[in-house]
């Protein structure tokens, strides 16, 4: 059962993530109509190497703290010296090798913006035993607030840099600022200092309880950021900007709707944790709750994409409605197993998902190296399409780790599957050419949601005895 302080932490935990989630999606479109794809296309090229070091830099150690249940002060002091040390050797090594980097995405500015963003390496490793001690003590309140500022904060710094026309480097100095402002309030808030010398014993335990943390965040870097190293090589810093931007729009459309609920979904598996077949029944009933709510958001998206581009970002932003919209629908799909995460850890087998990682990563670079030789779009859709080879490894791991065959989840997915694409057909006959309207796309929403809705509940007997059992009630 859980407890009041594990409910208060929750409700915090899942405030700062809507907090972050909704503030990030605005700062964009506003930065989006003042600058241009090639200012986001350097500045992507050049984070792409800043986050991989960030997670080499921290090496798993703030999850080892808060995971330790003892000598915790001792062990904050080893984190605290170990990753301070390996962050400016990282930042060195950054500053030094930026001209192979812009060599790398050939473009020359990149050089100083590296070693500029390299800054956020140290700073980000002074939030490392702060961070870990507030969250070991289920101090998310304080947690909340520190992503508050610091997710407003990039539009106070960018927007008034991007007015004055600095261009790319108004994103930089947000960046900067923002991961200064987050360490300031992060240790503001901590009662704990630095004093102990390192325990090399303590030391060693904690960076081998790191390293298949390490290992997972290299896959999700990985996973994350290949596409955009891809094309940012082959095709330049104004494609670059183009698609990581549209990608970008689409994850962040998505993360309102699901994230803020992962770490409570995550708490409600652990608690059935010791008993597999309780957690692929919740596992089950969560990914048919997701999948009902991921289609239509997926159809909506696209329906808005041209929108989206003419009215948001405008002229210099060409091809990006169909970025969004292919993105979009992969996205919506990948749903269907966006949350086998959480169920693999709450068993107690994380490697699984460690393992589809992996071997997705190894599919979706073969189909980015070929599809690049043909261009942007085609890359676009093999991206997309590429969704599904995801999904089946999942489900093959799923099989494994959780015993759900793929009858399971054909099951919860084929009724939503349908009844979005019934009202896609039904919209897309009302209006055969795209449009950048806005009332048309109104309208179009309206529409298609209604007739998602009816035709979910004529094809699911349950939840329409449930629609009539809460409407004789009221």
């Amino acid at each position: 059962m859980l407890t009041a302080n594990t409910i208060h932490a929750f409700k915090w935990s899942v405030l700062g993530e809507a907090a972050s989630r909704f503030a990030a999606p605005l700062t964009l479109l506003v930065l989006a109509r003042i600058l241009l794809p090639d200012d986001f296309g350097v500045v992507a090229a050049a984070t792409v190497v800043i986050s991989l070091s960030q997670a080499l830099a921290e090496a798993g150690l703030g999850k080892a703290l808060v995971q330790r249940q003892d000598r915790v002060d001792e062990c904050a002091a080893a984190v605290f010296w170990l990753n301070m040390a390996l962050a400016v050797i990282v930042m060195v090594a950054l500053a030094a090798g930026a001209p192979l980097i812009a060599g790398f995405f050939k473009d020359p500015r990149i050089t100083d913006v590296v070693r500029v963003l390299s800054l956020q390496v140290p700073l980000a490793a002074l939030c490392t035993v702060p961070s870990a001690l507030l969250q070991r003590d289920l101090q998310f309140r304080q947690i909340f607030w520190v992503r508050l500022v610091t997710a407003a904060l990039p539009a106070l710094v960018s927007i008034p840099l991007a007015l004055a026309g600095h261009g790319y480097w108004a994103l930089v100095a947000s960046s900067v600022a923002g991961q200064a402002v987050q360490a300031a309030m992060l240790w503001q808030r901590s009662r704990w200092r630095p004093g102990a010398p390192i325990d090399w014993g303590l030391a060693v335990e904690l960076m081998s309880f790191g390293k298949w943390a390490v290992l997972s965040g290299l896959l999700t870097w990985g996973y994350a950021w290949a596409d955009a190293i891809i094309v940012g090589h082959y095709l330049g810093a104004t494609e670059m900007g183009l698609y990581r931007t549209g990608n970008t729009l689409a994850t962040m459309l998505f993360g309102l709707v699901f994230a803020p609920v992962l770490p409570v979904l995550y708490t409600l598996f652990s608690r059935v944790g010791h008993d597999r077949v309780a957690v692929s029944g919740a596992l089950m009933i969560s990914a048919e709750a997701t999948v009902v709510l991921s289609f239509p958001v997926a159809a909506l998206i696209v329906f808005w994409s041209n929108v989206i581009e003419a009215t948001v970002f405008g002229a210099g932003w060409g091809g990006l409605a169909s970025i969004i919209a292919l993105l979009a629908a992969g996205q919506g799909l990948g749903w269907l197993v966006g949350i086998n995460g959480e169920a693999y850890r709450a068993v107690g087998r994380p490697q699984f998902e460690t393992w589809s990682m992996g071997i997705s990563i190894a599919a979706y670079l073969v189909g980015y190296l070929v599809s690049i030789q043909f261009g942007l779009m085609a890359f676009v859709a093999t991206r997309a399409g590429l969704t599904l080879v995801g999904i089946a490894v999942q489900i093959a791991i799923a099989k494994n780790a959780l015993g759900l065959p793929l009858r399971a989840w054909a099951r919860i997915a084929w009724k939503p599957l349908v009844a979005v694409v019934l009202s896609c057909l039904l919209v897309a006959g009302l209006s055969p050419a795209a449009s950048n309207d806005i009332v048309q796309a109104i309208v179009h929403s309206v529409i298609l949601l209604l007739a998602y809705a009816a035709l979910t509940l004529l094809f699911n007997a349950r939840h329409r005895s449930a629609l009539l059992r809460y409407i004789h009630a009221t």
